[in-house]
């Protein structure tokens, strides 16, 4: 699971761009706005996983992996809500918490 940025700007303010933890799955890459840690504070998961499926990314240089969405995001993407106008464009997964370690008893 490799991680990445992807600079991105909502459609409410398309002239201000912000950060966003993403990874590549299987592929795809994926933005993260939410993780969820483990209750020590060293693992930690996405809550959800909006996955970028026909949306135009370009490739930014520097000494981390990064990209930029080249089309404002509704915000309300990142809480896990499609509008019906990016149908198919992204998917959005809600991950189930795992951690490791000892199962509750």
């Amino acid at each position: 699971m490799d991680s990445l940025i992807v600079n991105l700007c909502s459609d409410d303010q398309p002239d201000k761009a912000f950060q966003c933890d993403a990874i590549r799955m299987e592929g795809v890459i994926c933005l993260v706005p939410e993780w969820v840690y483990s209750a020590d504070g060293r693992d930690r998961v996405p809550a959800r996983l909006i996955r970028l499926l026909d949306l135009p990314l370009e490739r930014l240089p520097g000494y981390r992996e990064s990209y930029h969405l080249q089309r404002p995001l509704p915000r309300r993407v990142l809480a896990g809500q499609v509008p019906a106008e990016l149908d198919g464009k992204i998917d959005v997964v809600f991950v189930p918490l795992r951690f490791a370690g000892k199962a509750p008893p």
